[in-house]
């Protein structure tokens, strides 16, 4: 398809790369409920640039805008229920400090939306594409 200026920034492998950030999203989600050492406070940063890393999968990805609210809600929402059902088991406990440094992160990853960085990885892909 030749790159027009309505199409330039639209994704062709929309599903490829949702498909990558899901599979981010659900590897959180077994590491935050499978017993793991305990690292001290030193966690709350490991949490923010997690979650930093989640949002900013995303915030590359989506094509409007708008879209960064659902990003924002579910990420957040994703964070919360995850602490929430660490303190369901005897191996892990919930802890509000974590759930603000995941926020936190997901804040911040939404800058790459209106990063250089969105439109980069459209030419990667357009790129790839050419190549295979």
């Amino acid at each position: 398809m030749p790159v027009t200026r309505q199409n330039q920034f639209a994704l062709q492998m929309p599903r490829l790369w949702f498909t990558l950030a899901y599979a981010l999203v659900l590897v959180v989600g077994v590491l935050s409920l499978i017993p793991a050492p305990d690292i001290g406070s030193s966690d709350k940063l490991a949490h923010f640039l997690t979650y930093a890393i989640l949002s900013a999968s995303f915030s590359l990805i989506v094509e409007r805008q708008r879209s960064l609210w659902l990003v924002l809600s579910g990420l957040i929402a994703y964070g919360l229920i995850l602490e929430f059902l660490q303190g369901l088991t005897d191996y892990r406990m919930e802890d509000m400090a974590d759930a603000l440094a995941n926020s936190l992160g997901v804040i911040t990853g939404l800058i790459f939306f209106f990063s250089p960085l969105h439109g980069k990885l459209r030419r990667l892909e357009r790129w790839l594409i050419a190549r295979f």
